[in-house]
């Protein structure tokens, strides 16, 4: 016999936000150089400290956690190319150079990667300390006022994808932090595992964190259950965006889903609502989010769900790629997502509209 709350519906990934730190990553070639910096660093509760012998594992850890500053002896191979790299990639995150290299030419070089700061060697690991400290909070408050936290949420495997995939990638080319949360694994739609695992190849492919809440597909509801859930998701991302289903949806579990985040996302200053294959002429978007650049990924992202595309006619590219260019006549003639604003505080009550694309422009982006 079942306990009376073990089919309660749950998100069993959220947890307890921890305190986060500040992440200092340094690269030296020279381990015992750089050894006792970090002793001295690691001693600061508020920091996170990393190392990387080399450009190509500095890289590497760059690309699988997040940083405030990278302090780099641009001496070992591939160093101004790496300091040049974080400027042109990376919008929130400092650099600080420390060397022996005191040579005109050598830091002349160091000013035309936009270094934010320098120190020579021998540094004295509390001026070591102070200085970093103070570039990577610097960072880290710039970060929190300008970084947008995205949150798409869908009932089903490849709902957020088809609704707004092209407006996520968009937000995590601008850096923005995507998160996916499905609340269902899609059992009525094919074979849960392998849905399960389309939506986290194309969560990968889109650089999201993925969630699941384990409701029932077909009966999900607008009650609390759904809320909670929602709810949970929430309060540990603590987005300043979210996307979600639209109420003019011919599927129960859409609307159910649309009605619940309005409930759970009072607090969220910025939602919207998208469009699904299943949506009605109901419809009516009041903002168009110009993703002609981001096409080819949101094709991508789409065709992860192979099993869907496989089955449905509204899946394929062609029918994706229509679906675009119809409504971004609304935006100067791009290829668009239409979203209905539910609510937007950020300022921009403008629609994306972008540059005016010629037919062969839009082949050319689509091809």
């Amino acid at each position: 016999m079942k306990n009376p709350g073990q089919d309660k519906p749950r998100l069993s990934i959220v947890e307890e936000v921890p305190e986060e730190l500040l992440g200092i990553l340094l690269v030296d070639s020279d381990n015992t150089d750089s050894l006792q910096l970090r002793r001295a660093l690691e001693a600061c509760r508020p920091a996170r400290v990393g190392y990387a012998p080399d450009a190509e594992t500095a890289e590497r850890k760059m690309a699988s956690q997040l940083w405030d500053l990278v302090a780099v002896d641009p001496v070992l191979p591939g160093g101004f190319k790496l300091l040049r790299q974080i400027k042109e990639t990376h919008r929130w995150l400092a650099t600080l150079v420390v060397t022996g290299n005191q040579s005109p030419q050598f830091l002349r070089q160091a000013v035309k990667c936009r270094i934010d700061g320098l120190l020579f060697k021998p540094v004295a690991p509390a001026e070591f300390v102070e200085q970093a400290l103070l570039l990577a909070k610097a960072v880290y408050a710039r970060r929190r006022r300008q970084q947008k936290r995205v949150l798409a949420i869908g009932a089903h495997p490849d709902d957020v994808e088809i609704g707004c995939g092209g407006s996520l990638a968009k937000h995590h080319a601008k850096g923005d932090l995507v998160s996916i949360l499905t609340l269902s694994r899609g059992a009525a739609g094919g074979d849960v595992n392998v849905r399960t695992a389309e939506a986290q190849r194309a969560a990968a492919l889109l650089g999201a964190a993925l969630h699941f809440g384990d409701l029932r597909d077909a009966h999900i509801t607008d009650g609390v259950e759904t809320i909670e859930i929602i709810q949970a998701a929430i309060r540990e991302l603590r987005p300043t965006h979210v996307y979600t289903h639209c109420a003019e949806d011919t599927h129960q579990d859409h609307r159910a889903v649309h009605a619940a985040t309005l409930v759970a996302a009072r607090g969220v200053p910025n939602v919207y609502c998208y469009q699904t294959p299943s949506s009605t002429v109901e419809f009516h978007p009041n903002r168009f989010v110009d993703i002609t650049e981001y096409i080819k990924q949101k094709l991508e992202l789409i065709g992860a769900y192979q099993s869907q595309v496989d089955r449905m006619e509204s899946l394929q590219d062609d029918v994706i790629l229509t679906t675009a260019r119809y409504w971004g006549r609304y935006a100067g003639y791009v290829l668009a997502e239409p979203m209905r604003i539910v609510r937007q505080r950020d300022g921009d009550m403008t629609p994306d509209s972008g540059k005016q694309q010629s037919a062969r422009s839009v082949s050319a982006a689509a091809g």
